[in-house]
């Protein structure tokens, strides 16, 4: 059966239901314009991607709760697009930015910021000949992790290793760079 006639009201009270293909008919009409707030929005094409599954994710979770007497179908839609990518984007300036490379060498542990002490200064010389021992795979879990600010799973993904190594790497990291600096 096709559902290509339906209304959007329709198509909603069907995927309620659990019907999938309601939502995929959904997803055809709505999926260019969930893309298009993504992109008016500022976000880059793998974000827009990623709220669009999301945004389509809730639709399906909370179809059940869409109310034809409050609001239209299109502007209920929309209204999940447009938070779904307000948080994506919260969630993305909530992290903490990346170290330029240069920045990194230069400041984040040799030069003492506005209003460090000089006891402050001298950790961030500990810390950086503290990392520098651990081997190269542990070094690069802690500045993922800890530097670019990345979530476990997300590190995971980005260092292309299972989460339960990238967890095991960065408890040994922890434990090493502990006992290092306790001997400093």
């Amino acid at each position: 059966m096709s559902l290509e006639a339906f209304s959007d009201e329709a198509l909603l009270a069907l995927a309620a239901r659990g019907e999938e293909a309601a939502l995929q008919q959904l997803f055809r009409r709505y999926a260019g314009a969930f893309l298009g707030l993504a992109r008016r929005m500022g976000l880059d094409s793998a974000s827009q991607e990623d709220v669009v599954q999301e945004a389509f994710s809730k639709v399906w979770q909370n179809a059940r709760t869409f109310d034809p007497r409050r609001a239209s179908a299109r502007a209920w839609l929309l209204a999940i697009a447009h938070h779904t990518a307000v948080d994506h984007i919260r969630r993305l300036e909530a992290r903490p930015k990346p170290l330029e490379a240069e920045e990194e060498e230069a400041k984040a542990f040799d030069l003492p910021g506005a209003g460090l002490d000089e006891e402050g200064h001298l950790n961030r010389i500990r810390l950086k000949q503290a990392l520098a021992q651990l081997p190269e795979e542990e070094r690069e879990v802690i500045e993922v992790l800890f530097y670019q600010g990345y979530a476990h799973q997300e590190a995971a993904l980005k260092l292309g290793v299972p989460l339960g190594t990238l967890k095991t790497r960065a408890r040994r990291a922890l434990a090493r760079l502990k006992g290092v600096l306790r001997e400093a």
